[in-house]
């Protein structure tokens, strides 16, 4: 056996066959491919080589006889641990200088197959990241005691039936483009606040004013990127019919109505809203905490250098194409009527997926490098402990649980150790961080497209979810369809 390195992180690994080693595989090939034929004169399986040969033909065993040959030579290959452990796809199998076998002559086969890519890692340790102020504004806190008034919210007729931002309108409505109706353009005693900005531009602003009883068209652009294709960009009209004005109570808030809440350690106003302050914060400092680790791995995938592997794009990129798949098939639709209802072609689609994919691809060979680099593998003793804490959570023992989840364990707390030692070495700076350093261009499909960090998950586009009929005049938005898919690859 003699290997070549090929472009893309591949080996070619070439092989001899011997005029007798084929002789040998035909011998298998027959013995295989007869058990199953009948041939007149003969029970099944029992003719000989001869009628066989006469029946099929000589040439009917080479397929299999070669087929014979390559499974031989992959075995070879295995039997190389450094070469087999490398192993990243499938094989390719070839004929080497020789458009076909001929009986009783040698000849020369070769294995094509991806690898494992070297990585060449770019400065990792000492990068600046954008430092952001996690403090939360009054405005943050009121709404979220408003939030929790809310609850106890109730609803009464307004005394002057005039519609205010804020207040609540029981409405018809009925739309049109160019004079015709379109399908969910209709609605009847519709509830909307106005001023949610649930409707399409426009709209909420030009119902301000109106009375009960009160009949006004609704002139509205429908935004380009309107859920709804057919839609988008198009001028409408909405016949809007006002029934009711609502405003909405609420409590009032007092040291009382906050004890009744029942919240541990909460029982004043202002211990209420020094909670909710210190959850805001708490909320802030873990998406802040995403975001410098975005930005982090963004800076190391965009410098880093690798010839990445097509197979291990390819199964990033057929994990999130699945992904969609199966949510089409949740809502028992065709996968292209799913694709339209995010308002995204097939051919945008697929370009976005393999960015993603790519992007994917390059973040776990990345990873894994930095995780061996900086020695970040869990102990055994943390693998345990982390099955220990789940083993009491789930009611079973921890032997169980490191059976079932050792893989994922190792993966999570590898990734958890590796986001850790990137923050650990950053530099928070204020204003806008210095790029990293580049040493020369990544080689890969993905570079410059928005990073997606291995072991978040995220959840897929729902927009196709048990759509109603009277939701046109709704504001919806494209999805772009491979953002933020639910990769949980970690650093596999």
């Amino acid at each position: 056996m003699t290997t070549e390195k090929l472009e893309q992180s591949r080996v070619k690994a070439v092989f001899d066959v011997t005029a007798d080693e084929f002789e040998k595989a035909l011998d298998k090939a027959f013995e295989k491919l007869n058990a199953n034929v009948t041939i007149k004169g003969f029970r099944t399986g029992k003719a000989p080589r001869s009628a066989y040969e006469k029946t099929y033909g000589e040439m009917s065993l080479f397929d299999e006889a070669l087929n014979v040959i390559l499974n031989q030579k992959a075995q070879e290959i295995y039997k190389d641990e450094k070469l087999a452990r490398q192993i990243c796809g499938p094989f390719e199998p070839n004929l080497e200088g020789e458009d076909r076998v001929t009986r009783g002559k040698d000849f020369k086969v070769s294995l094509s197959f991806d690898v494992y890519p070297e990585v060449k890692l770019p400065q990792y340790k000492g990068l600046e990241v954008k430092a952001k102020v996690l403090t939360a504004t009054d405005e943050e806190v009121e709404n979220a005691v408003k939030n929790i008034l809310k609850k106890d919210a109730s609803k009464a007729n307004k005394e002057e039936q005039v519609i205010a931002s804020g207040d609540y309108a029981i409405f018809d409505f009925a739309g049109t483009v160019d004079g015709v109706a379109f399908p969910g353009g209709t609605a009847e005693n519709y509830e909307l606040q106005i001023g949610s900005g649930q409707f399409i531009p426009g709209f909420e602003d030009q119902m301000i004013g109106m009375k009960a009883g009160e009949v006004k068209d609704v002139n509205v652009t429908f935004p380009e990127n309107y859920g709804a294709a057919d839609l988008a960009g198009k001028a409408a009209v909405f016949k809007v019919t006002v029934h009711e004005v609502k405003v909405e109570s609420f409590p009032e808030l007092t040291d009382e109505y906050v004890q009744n809440l029942k919240l541990e350690g909460v029982n004043t106003v202002s211990e209420l809203k020094a909670s909710k302050k210190a959850e805001i914060e708490a909320q802030k400092a873990v998406s802040e905490k995403d975001r410098q680790v975005d930005e982090l791995i963004n800076k190391i995938l965009d410098n880093t250098v690798v010839d990445m592997p097509k197979s291990l794009i390819d199964d990033k990129v057929n994990a999130i194409r699945g992904q969609y798949i199966n949510q089409a098939k949740m809502y028992n639709i065709p996968f292209e009527t799913f694709l339209s209802l995010m308002n995204i072609d097939k051919n945008t689609f697929e370009a976005e997926t393999l960015k993603q994919g790519a992007r994917q691809a390059l973040f776990s060979v990345v990873a894994t490098k930095l995780i061996e680099v900086e020695n970040l593998q869990p102990s055994k003793d943390a693998l345990e402990a982390k099955a220990e804490a789940d083993a009491k959570a789930s009611g079973k023992t921890k032997e169980a649980m490191l059976k079932q989840n050792l893989d994922s364990y190792f993966n999570q707390l590898s990734y958890e150790a590796l986001i850790n030692m990137l923050l650990t070495n950053a530099v928070e700076v204020e204003g806008e961080a210095k790029p990293a350093q580049k040493k020369t261009t990544a080689s890969t499909q993905a570079k410059k497209t928005t990073a997606s960090t291995a072991a978040k998950k995220t959840t897929a586009s729902t927009q196709a979810k048990k759509t109603t009929a009277s939701t046109a005049a709704k504001k919806t938005t494209a999805s772009t369809a491979a953002k933020k898919t639910a990769t949980a690859t970690k650093s596999e």
